[in-house]
């Protein structure tokens, strides 16, 4: 059975406006919700206040420059694997077979993008039945020493290299809003995207807010437009809301905003 790819975005998970802040009701509910999951699942999560702020501190994603950044580069990565641990714990927690992946062990990128990955391991814990958990990372750069991997890159490549059923990416909001910024009443829900709209949103949307090295929202809809491409279903939602990620699990549709070929 093909898998479903679900991100747990950085802003539902963390509280950005402290460092090191997990919402842990929030991540407690939304583990119930992914136990929903009635086919073989990956997850991705965001690094929402444990890996942004250290990211961009160190200027991590635009490659190595001097030798204070080896130990920003060593303080991202384990602010992450914190953050994972959290997350592992609370899909054990009700009753999920969870298991951290690391993505800086296995993925080689070049000027940002990944240039190879090894997933023979993945695909063989999900045939077990396991649930793989991975992260957007600090990784080695074959160009420029070091950069970020983020989660949506990763969801992408995970999601056309496993052959993914669908991908559902939890938001803090209601799905893609463009013309203003999130809280500004002139935006605008948009409840589907395809290739052929982008030219006309991709340049009202702002830039990301607070210190996130990934690109915020655009850059998602970049990466889930080349993979909607390639016929992979794609949907925005919000998991801030309780039951919209299990609803959008159970196959539900039009809970957000979609992405799709045409």
């Amino acid at each position: 059975m093909r898998p479903l790819i679900v991100k747990l975005g950085g802003s539902v998970i963390t509280d950005k406006r402290r460092r090191f802040a997990v919402k842990r009701a929030v991540l407690k509910r939304l583990a119930r919700e992914l136990a929903a999951a009635e086919q073989p699942l990956v997850v991705v999560h965001g690094g929402g206040s444990f890996g942004h702020p250290l990211a961009s501190e160190y200027g991590i994603a635009e490659g190595y420059r001097n030798e204070r950044q080896l130990m920003g580069f060593s303080l991202t990565h384990r602010a992450m694997e914190e953050l994972n641990a959290h997350v592992i714990k609370a899909l054990q927690k009700v009753g999920m077979s969870a298991i951290a992946i690391q993505p800086s062990a296995c993925a080689m990128i070049d000027d940002g993008r990944i240039k190879s990955m090894e997933l023979e391991p993945v695909r063989k814990l999900l045939e077990l039945g396991l649930v793989p958990v991975l992260y957007g990372d600090a990784v080695a750069d074959r160009s420029k020493g070091m950069g970020i991997l983020s989660g949506d890159q990763l969801v992408a490549y995970l999601a056309r290299e496993l052959g993914a059923s669908r991908v559902i990416l939890g938001v803090d909001v209601d799905g893609v809003y463009v013309t203003g910024s999130k809280g500004d009443t002139r935006a605008k829900l948009v409840r589907k995207i395809t290739p052929s709209d982008w030219a006309k949103l991709e340049t009202s949307f702002g830039a990301p807010k607070g210190k996130d090295v990934t690109g915020g929202m655009a850059n998602k809809v970049r990466e889930m437009l080349a993979l909607a491409e390639r016929g992979v279903e794609v949907e925005v939602v919000n998991a801030a809301k309780p039951g919209i990620l299990k609803r959008a699990i159970l196959g539900e549709r039009g809970l957000g905003t979609r992405i799709l070929a045409r």
